[in-house]
């Protein structure tokens, strides 16, 4: 445990017990750490006799987290369609930047509102009266799992699923750095409260959708190398949207950068999709964090960049070949080792 966690665990509690209409929320295309983050925190709030508002954000629920006990308390709302001055307090959990509260408005907290930021990126911005941010950690999940501790609050079996399953996830099954022997013993804990995971697991990992293996032929048929083929690009253009007449969302299932990562020699990949005119959103993926760490891509170029050292993406608001001309001008300034 950090020297920062325990520092601000008890100021992030006194703001707490201080509120009465507490605000949560999804980021926008909801991971297992945000959805698992959200529900436990909200049932840890109502243990605390908290009126707990949770909205999805963006984009809707996630069809393989519809395991996850208490999604209900989650409503199928995003941030324009509430009324801030109703709360006193926004949580803020796994969201690097204001636009992972919402993508639709620019964002503007009402002064009678505290807000506390409670995340793992590197790249966090900081932008909560609290910020609470811990890089070394692996999740959100695995945060929150400290702090209910430190709160003498109970971790009851609903918790601790969805506690388990962000952390499972946002380590990609315990295989990246941050997955740490800390982070095992937390799961270790978290299993021995729930050891009824594996349906979760399981439909998180075998959900897919017709259109995501359309998608994906299409993202891998598209494939492009560069320098020396150390670099790789799946490129989706908006012309295979419209002519296939599909949803954003549905052109999203075209993100494939984790399957590109999986090849060896290529050292830095990316997903571009077009999924409507001039707005490119990237999907970047390393193989070695340590060399290459992408979120320093995503944070150069575009608009609402951020991430991981190791994963990261970013939204270029030009056409797609401008946009991929920017992001290997990018790539080859920031590392130009791969050049050789």
């Amino acid at each position: 445990m950090t020297d920062q966690i325990k520092e601000l665990a008890s100021k992030i509690l006194e703001t707490i017990q201080k509120s009465n209409k507490i605000l949560l929320h999804c980021h926008p295309y909801p991971d297992p750490d945000s959805v698992g983050s959200v529900l436990a925190m909200s049932s840890a709030l109502k243990k605390l006799g908290k009126n707990v508002t949770a909205i999805v954000g963006d984009t809707e629920y996630p069809q393989n987290l519809l395991e996850f006990p208490n999604r209900e308390w989650i409503q199928p709302k995003n941030y324009t369609q509430i009324d801030l001055n109703e709360f006193d307090l926004f949580l803020i959990l796994d969201s690097s930047s204001p636009s992972q509260i919402t993508q639709f408005t620019e964002i503007t907290f009402p002064k009678s509102m505290n807000t506390i930021v409670i995340d793992h990126h590197d790249t966090n911005s900081r932008f909560g009266k609290i910020n609470l941010v811990e890089p070394t950690y692996s999740s959100t999940s695995q945060i929150l799992h400290k702090l209910f501790r430190l709160w003498h609050i109970e971790i009851d079996p609903d918790m601790a699923i969805c506690l388990f399953v962000g952390i499972f996830a946002d380590t990609g099954g315990f295989k990246y750095p941050k997955c740490t022997p800390e982070t095992l013993h937390t799961a270790y804990k978290l299993a021995k409260i729930n050891p009824n995971y594996h349906k979760l697991i399981f439909n998180l990992e075998n959900n897919k959708k017709p259109i995501e293996i359309e998608m994906t032929g299409l993202a891998l048929f598209s494939i492009e190398k560069y320098f020396s083929d150390r670099v790789v690009f799946s490129v989706i253009p908006y012309e295979e949207i419209q002519k296939r007449k599909l949803s954003k969302s549905d052109a999203m299932e075209g993100l494939v950068a984790n399957l590109l990562r999986a090849v060896i020699g290529w050292d830095l990949v990316a997903s571009l999709v077009e999924a409507e005119p001039d707005v490119v959103t990237v999907s970047l993926r390393t193989r070695d964090e340590n060399k290459f760490d992408v979120s320093k891509i995503a944070k150069s170029v575009g608009e609402k960049g951020g991430g991981h050292k190791g994963a990261a993406g970013t939204t270029i608001k030009e056409p797609l070949n401008k946009a991929k001309a920017t992001l290997l001008k990018a790539i080859g300034q920031t590392f130009p080792e791969l050049r050789k």
